[in-house]
């Protein structure tokens, strides 16, 4: 009979180690671990009926709260279907502690039912993976608390990410009794992370007068506070994308780089180049910075990993960007290439210029809807976008969002995957309201979000239906192809409102002008989860958004 001591053990050491959250995905292999969690006060244990769902809201909850969320399923394909979660997790750095059940070894391909082979399951997608002994002598659950006791502090260490124990359990795994706890784990720190220091710094100043800094994706207050003090105080150029959640930055650059020439452009690259964090979603940044000859790269980031994606690195800091910045606040502060800096702030000025003016004119899209509803979001709001165009619209429409307002999305591997369950793990998890805003195919692929018991009243879903993807309309190619609607844009009828009220949410719809207005101060304003649809036609958002780009 398999003791749930060691299972017990557990999830006392999860408790003692900060882990507050469990995620439980119901079966009966992993019987011993739900005993053994749920029967632990401490913990919040949730039951989430679908993994792919559970895994993502998981990580939404560890977005919020940078905490590690545990994950527990059963034995065979459940484990896979929280493949695509920790992928993201990994990319984006978010501390997860997943927790499969597994058949004993021997049983492994031995046509014996919900069995596959776990062992290294998600491969390069995890920090590290770990494997139960099978066995339960004093000596095999002695080198279960040390490898669980690794898996634990693996997670928080940085870069933060995903970490897998499987745990092969024999039947019978349903205990009669369950006994007090009497001898618990004690918690062994590991994988200490070193601390490098900044080399060199004021001499490279002294040496590249023309300065950039790009703030990667990225959620941390301090870094919010310290890169335009930082940019300042050194006559650096702050760009940023809106899911870098910086303040006053170059933030309409994908709206001008769009239509500059290559000399205008050579204007724009910088001698020295500091970024910092994860990824981008400006394009024609992303570009920029490739093609320009850039003389010295420094890349700021508690990551060992060498990533260098304008393939122009000099320099790596392993050191988290906020202290970065605050050990640089030392340093003598340098003058700004005025000329360097004015070719940025000049064009960033007529682009704001020419985007009220294009929002001027009275426009029924999408587009022109979200605009209206973000500018009006109170600061005590949080944004979780969806992929495809919803982040995109989100990152042209960044200097009408409230300076307070933190915008997210599942950016580490740019899938529509999962957006919605992310968005419910944060709201559990935090006072704010969130607002989950994406298209339809997005909202259809993972309404599974929603069925769970957990769902709070500061939930807020903004669904973009316009019958279809509208992003691969903005891509050249697809719209030539004679299996365009059927297989890029994926054409689709389906509504929200019977989801919404068959797991007893809200619901609200605009279908024109006149509606908009109404339902986005109903939408706003409502003390209860709610969803929002606004039906707009694919050509004419299509025409919006390129026209916005040609003004």
């Amino acid at each position: 009979m398999t003791k749930l001591l060691p299972f017990q053990q557990l999830a006392r050491l999860c408790l003692k180690s900060g882990i507050e959250n469990i995620i439980i995905c119901p079966g009966s292999r992993n019987a011993a671990l739900t005993i053994a969690f749920t029967s632990e006060k401490g913990l919040k244990c949730y039951s989430i009926s679908d993994e792919r769902s559970a895994a993502y809201i998981a990580l939404g909850m560890s977005l919020q709260t940078s905490k590690t969320t545990a994950i527990i399923c059963t034995s065979g394909t459940a484990a896979l279907n929280f493949a695509p979660a920790i992928a993201e997790a990994y990319f984006q750095e978010i501390p997860l502690l997943v927790l499969t059940a597994d058949r004993p070894p021997e049983w492994v391909h031995q046509y014996d039912g919900q069995t596959i082979f776990q062992d290294q399951l998600y491969g390069k997608h995890v920090k590290k993976a770990y494997t139960w002994p099978v066995e339960q002598k004093n000596s095999d659950i002695d080198y279960a608390a040390e490898i669980s006791n690794q898996a634990i502090s693996l997670t928080q260490n940085q870069p933060k990410g995903p970490v897998h124990i499987n745990i092969p359990i024999r039947e019978p795994f349903y205990p009669d009794v369950v006994e007090p706890l009497e001898k618990e784990w004690k918690i062994a720190r590991y994988f200490d992370s070193k601390e490098n220091p900044i080399h060199n710094f004021e001499d490279v100043l002294r040496k590249h007068s023309k300065r950039l800094l790009v703030i990667g994706q990225q959620n941390n207050a301090d870094v919010k506070k310290q890169a335009r003090s930082f940019a300042e105080r050194f006559g650096f150029v702050l760009v940023a994308d809106s899911i870098a959640n910086t303040d006053d930055s170059i933030q309409n650059h994908d709206h001008f780089l769009k239509n500059l020439s290559q000399e205008e452009k050579r204007e724009l690259i910088p001698d020295l180049l500091i970024s910092t964090d994860m990824s981008l979603i400006s394009k024609s940044l992303k570009l920029l910075l490739r093609e320009g000859k850039i003389k010295e790269h420094w890349h700021i980031q508690n990551n060992p990993a060498f990533i260098d994606p304008f393939r122009s690195l000099t320099k790596k800091v392993e050191i988290e960007p906020f202290r970065f910045f605050n050990e640089c606040s030392n340093y003598t502060p340098f003058s700004i290439d005025k000329a360097y800096s004015d070719s940025w702030l000049n064009r960033e000025t007529q682009a704001i210029s020419k985007i009220n003016s294009f929002f001027g004119t009275p426009e029924y899209s999408e587009f022109h809807v979200l605009k209206s509803l973000l500018e009006r979001m109170s600061a005590d709001s949080i944004i979780h976008a969806g992929n495809s165009m919803s982040i995109r619209y989100i990152n042209a429409l960044q200097k009408y969002i409230n300076q307070e307002i933190f915008v997210y999305c599942n950016r580490g591997t740019s899938g529509i995957d999962g957006s919605l369950s992310t968005a419910v793990g944060q709201a559990i998890n935090t006072d704010k309201k969130v607002y989950c805003i994406l298209g339809d195919l997005s909202f259809q692929y993972d309404k599974n979000a929603l069925w769970n018991r957990y769902l709070p009243e500061n939930l807020k879903i903004v669904v973009l239906n316009n019958a279809g993807g509208i992003i691969f309309s903005m891509i050249e190619g697809p719209r030539k192809q004679d299996s365009f609607d059927d297989f890029f844009r994926t054409h689709q009828p389906n509504k929200a409102d019977l989801i919404a009220q068959e797991f007893g949410l809200n619901y609200l719809s605009i279908n024109n002008k006149a509606e908009a207005e109404l339902n986005i101060t109903k939408f706003l304003t409502s003390k209860t989860k709610t969803v929002l649809e606004i039906f707009t036609d694919y050509n004419q958002n299509e025409s919006s958004f390129k026209s916005f780009f040609k003004t």
